[in-house]
């Protein structure tokens, strides 16, 4: 498996408004691209204090990863807020760890 993280600062503060707006224009037009990215397995975006934005992405390979990086360009070049963020930095690799829950397990 491997893994993406791309950190996005805003150049001004962000507002909650804002910050609202982006969450709706990825849920609704960015996350069906990357879904349809062969080997995808998830896709997060973290908030830190309306100062910066990590978008995590989990792939089966490499090349799902950096298909997912060519796609998130795209959105963030036809984006609103294109000019309000910087280049993202860009931190990827294998993924050596991974666990999660299973699905409808209650402890």
């Amino acid at each position: 498996m491997y893994a993406i993280i791309r950190r996005y600062t805003p150049k001004t503060t962000a507002t909650r408004q804002n910050i609202e707006d982006l969450k709706r224009r990825i849920e609704e037009s960015f996350v069906p691209v990357v879904q349809d990215i062969r080997g995808f397995h998830s896709y997060s975006v973290l908030n830190v204090g309306n100062k910066d934005l990590f978008s995590i992405n989990i792939f089966e390979d490499k090349e799902g990863a950096a298909e997912s990086t060519r796609r998130a360009a795209e959105f963030v070049q036809k984006d609103p807020l294109k000019d309000q963020l910087s280049r993202p930095e860009v931190f990827e690799g294998e993924l050596l760890v991974l666990k999660e829950a299973a699905v409808g397990v209650s402890r």
